[in-house]
């Protein structure tokens, strides 16, 4: 018992170390249809604290070990745990046998109403329209990084061209020229950059705006209608529409 506990331990231990590695292992272990060694792999994960990405991945990867294993109260324990990380998560029906794909389907379907108010309770409607924040809340750091490197980098040409140019051309009429040196046609040239990073900047503000609120609106709207079969543990079988409304 000692010595099983003292296993348990390391096993936990180096799990917490590296659960990069290890979820790496373990889905090494399912595309061999390893699921002893899937559980196992796991199992130590679960009882540690992960990151949102690492932990949903723990879960999905115990929901498919408990399935095969006939246990489909805890697969579908581990699945719903799965999606309230990630709404949008799924089976790959390339990888996985369609029973597995179906019962999955199944768990989201039967718990739709839940996902979709545990996910609004998560996400902040007011944050939708205001880029990078928005992103960010998303999940998509990195298109919220380049629309904000973007938006900075169009501003910041706007606002020192704009600054220059009001150092060349302060006068109404002027010839740009009140330095003593003439910068008429600089001035030109420098306007036209100062009209077109206007114009980026503006632009990726609004993009950022619009995709804040279509991915807020993608990530707390039920499931697209879509009909669904889900294997019960007894032998039976359930049909059903999962939708949004």
């Amino acid at each position: 018992m000692v010595k099983a506990l003292a296993i348990l331990a390391l096993l936990t231990a180096v799990a917490a170390a590296d659960p990069a590695s290890t979820l790496r292992d373990a889905n090494t272990a399912a595309t061999q249809g390893d699921w002893d060694k899937v559980s196992a792999a796991v199992a130590p994960l679960l009882a540690n604290s992960l990151q949102p990405a690492d932990l949903a991945e723990a879960h999905r990867l115990a929901g498919l070990a408990a399935f095969f294993h006939g246990d489909k109260n805890a697969a579908e324990f581990h699945f719903l745990a799965y999606l309230r990380i990630d709404l949008e998560g799924h089976l790959d029906p390339a990888l996985y046998p369609p029973e597995v794909v179906s019962f999955f389907d199944g768990v989201r379907a039967s718990h739709a109403a839940e996902l979709r108010t545990h996910t609004r309770g998560k996400l902040r409607w007011y944050i939708a329209p205001i880029p990078v924040a928005s992103q960010l809340q998303n999940g998509e750091t990195t298109k919220g990084i380049v629309i904000g490197s973007l938006f900075g980098a169009f501003a910041i040409t706007n606002v020192t061209s704009y600054l220059v140019l009001r150092s060349w051309c302060h006068d109404v009429g002027s010839t740009c020229d009140a330095s003593g040196t003439n910068h008429y046609r600089a001035a030109q040239r420098l306007q036209s950059v100062n009209i077109a990073s206007g114009i980026g900047a503006i632009a990726v503000l609004a993009y950022g705006m619009y995709d804040g609120v279509v991915g807020y609106r993608r990530r707390t709207r039920a499931l697209s209608l879509e009909p669904y079969v889900a294997p019960g543990g007894d032998g039976s079988t359930t049909f059903g529409i999962a939708g949004s409304f």
